[in-house]
């Protein structure tokens, strides 16, 4: 197990929080009595705690905004973070990039800000920042034909933009600027920022920015740069940079339009590992002031992963920014028995400090099963993010 890896005393550090987070956590349960009826309205006490209570969901959610806002504000959540758009598709009334056949009757991003500012609920805008993810056939051929897309060492193209294609930073600069000019968010979460995996990006392009920023010469491509090459070690850092630097210009674009907007990114949880694999420097990140706060996807069941990988983080980040850590019971990653498990899971992220927490995703059976469960206890008393 990756617990293995670490000394002892990092080791007894985390059972002694893990064990103190989950003893507070059955105490709580055990004190509680008896079970609130679900059917009565739950009452929303003032503001007492700095918590950010989200939710990552769809572009749209059924069967309305209106009524998941409130749902969410009845169990004191304070934040919602929807899908609004791919670097191929656009779920509200786009200038920039295609727009989706089913938001052409439907601004479904103004209509999400509309209904959370009603019950007074942050939104922040997500974006899918490099994939292709649900665009259309046509819009992927066109990216594939102009040469903008990632490719592999076997020459194969994938539906991603590469990071090192002006074109493509120009149009992601474009979309940031329109999201945080036209709509009223509190927020922006950059989600895919990252490779789809070591073997990316392999292109012709990547090959003369790599040789012309480091010098390296070049005689085989790309086996010089794969694992075992004498540049591989090299190759690594300098993508991670090309996620760094993009990072870098989409804030200085946001902020210079909105310096009070709020910027995070969804990440993978395992960070040392996964910034070699997917190029992800998320402590680079947060140590050079591009987000205000990050949000790992800590998708398991397993509280000694959960656990360890907030103990990692948590010491990554050094308290430079708050960690919202990200819950997946209704994710293809892993699935809850119940909410009892997320309830769990919040319970141990508080007592490692954690700004808040962020629930893929938004459903019915969440707003059915988890929401009234959590506003019995574990959200009971009022946030503000």
């Amino acid at each position: 197990m990756y617990i293995r890896t670490h000394q002892w005393s990092v080791w007894l550090a985390l059972a002694t929080v893990t064990m103190a987070a989950l003893l507070a956590w059955r105490s709580v349960v055990a004190s509680s009595g008896h079970t609130p009826s679900t059917n009565k309205p739950v009452a929303r006490p003032q503001a007492v705690a700095a918590e950010l209570r989200g939710v990552w969901s769809g572009y749209r959610v059924e069967p309305d905004w209106d009524t998941a806002m409130q749902k969410l504000s009845a169990a004191n959540f304070n934040a919602v973070f929807p899908y609004v758009c791919s670097p191929g598709i656009a779920y509200y009334h786009s200038q920039v990039l295609p727009v989706s056949r089913f938001a052409r009757d439907h601004d479904y991003l103004l209509e999400a800000v509309t209904a959370a500012h009603k019950y007074n609920i942050a939104v922040h805008a997500r974006t899918l920042t490099l994939e292709l993810l649900f665009a259309a056939e046509q819009t992927k051929s066109v990216f594939a034909a102009t040469g903008r897309l990632m490719s592999n060492s076997q020459g194969e193209t994938a539906p991603w933009l590469c990071p090192t294609d002006l074109r493509n930073r120009q149009l992601l600069e474009r979309a940031v600027t329109e999201l945080v000019t036209n709509y009223d968010i509190e927020g922006l979460q950059f989600d895919y920022l990252r490779y789809p995996g070591w073997d990316y990006c392999l292109c012709q392009r990547c090959r003369q920015r790599f040789t012309a920023d480091t010098g390296a010469h070049i005689t085989r491509w790309p086996q010089d740069v794969l694992p075992e090459g004498p540049y591989a070690v090299q190759f690594n850092r300098w993508r991670q940079q090309q996620l760094t630097d993009l990072l870098c210009d989409l804030v200085a674009t946001a902020r210079a339009v909105r310096p009070d907007i709020s910027i995070s990114a969804a990440v993978f949880p395992r960070w040392e590992e996964h910034r070699e694999r997917f190029g992800q420097d998320v402590a680079k990140w947060v140590e050079r002031g591009l987000l205000d706060f990050v949000a790992p996807m800590n998708y398991t069941t397993d509280r000694l992963d959960f656990a360890t990988w907030l103990l990692t983080q948590r010491k990554a980040i050094a308290g430079r920014v708050p960690l919202m850590v990200g819950m997946g019971p209704l994710s293809d990653a892993c699935q809850f028995d119940g909410p009892e498990q997320l309830a769990e899971q919040i319970q141990i992220a508080r007592s490692f400090g954690a700004g808040g927490f962020i629930v893929f995703k938004y459903t019915d059976q969440f707003a059915q099963e988890y929401l009234p469960y959590l506003a019995k206890e574990t959200t009971a008393i009022g946030a503000s993010p």
